[in-house]
């Protein structure tokens, strides 16, 4: 990234959850800065079948498809502003394709969202292609920004959290997120109604990795120059998000 990135990321992160169209240009905004990296590793290719797996409001999508890809969202609700692509509503951990299809797979902010993130991972390695590709992102747990709206209170323990939320209120000037995820949840299970928050570690998926037939291609610190993502313990606290690229063996 270079320093003008981040200046446009920082704009678009502080303005994000204002409304849904802010959103969808936050989640574009990232997805072009991912199709250079996958470029640059030679993984996203004109024509590379695509499934964005828990795709939000279709800002990966949109740039996905810019690239030259032919990219299915699948989510519990359909995308924002993307009706040309094709979409499917369902559970990411049963996904309406058949075993080896996709070319590529692309999962971000979703798998810290489920409670056996190595079921997931599974059904990720399930319709992968023989060499395909999968990317795979989230905030650890205990970095700054794990505990996403309940940051960083979810540091000093999951009751804590909950009881600072009420206090301050969650999403207290963002309607249309009021209308998606509850105001008071009773645990971090219940965060966002049908799915919550757990406690995902980079080793925890590293464990989980190794148990199953994928080829680590890379782990890496995602946006930032410097990667922590490898030093045990502190790289938990310092790895603000992070990014492997795996492929199926």
């Amino acid at each position: 990234m270079q320093f003008r990135d981040y200046q446009t990321f920082y704009r678009l992160r502080r303005k994000r959850n204002n409304s849904p169209a802010d959103y969808f240009e936050f989640e574009a905004f990232q997805a072009e800065l991912l199709v250079q990296y996958l470029k640059q590793r030679g993984v996203l290719n004109n024509g590379c079948l695509t499934l964005d797996l828990g795709c939000g409001l279709g800002g990966y999508i949109a740039a996905l498809q810019k690239s030259g890809a032919r990219v299915i969202g699948v989510d519990f609700n359909p995308p924002h502003n993307v009706a040309s692509a094709p979409f499917a509503i369902a559970d990411a951990l049963r996904v309406p394709f058949p075993n080896d299809y996709f070319d590529l797979v692309i999962c971000t902010n979703l798998i810290e969202h489920i409670p056996d993130p190595a079921e997931l991972l599974r059904e990720i390695y399930r319709v992968l292609k023989r060499n395909g590709v999968a990317y795979v992102s989230y905030p650890p747990y205990y970095s700054p920004k794990g505990g996403h709206q309940f940051s960083p209170f979810h540091l000093f323990g999951e009751r804590f959290a909950l009881w600072a939320a009420r206090r301050r209120g969650l999403f207290k000037r963002e309607k249309w997120l009021q209308e998606k995820f509850p105001t008071n949840p009773s645990s971090f299970a219940e965060a966002y109604g049908t799915w919550g928050l757990y406690k995902l570690t980079i080793a925890r998926i590293q464990k989980e990795i190794r148990q199953m037939p994928f080829e680590m291609l890379e782990r890496s610190t995602r946006w930032l120059p410097i990667d922590f993502s490898g030093i045990p313990l502190l790289g938990e606290l310092l790895t603000v998000h992070v990014q492997f690229l795996l492929r199926k063996k």
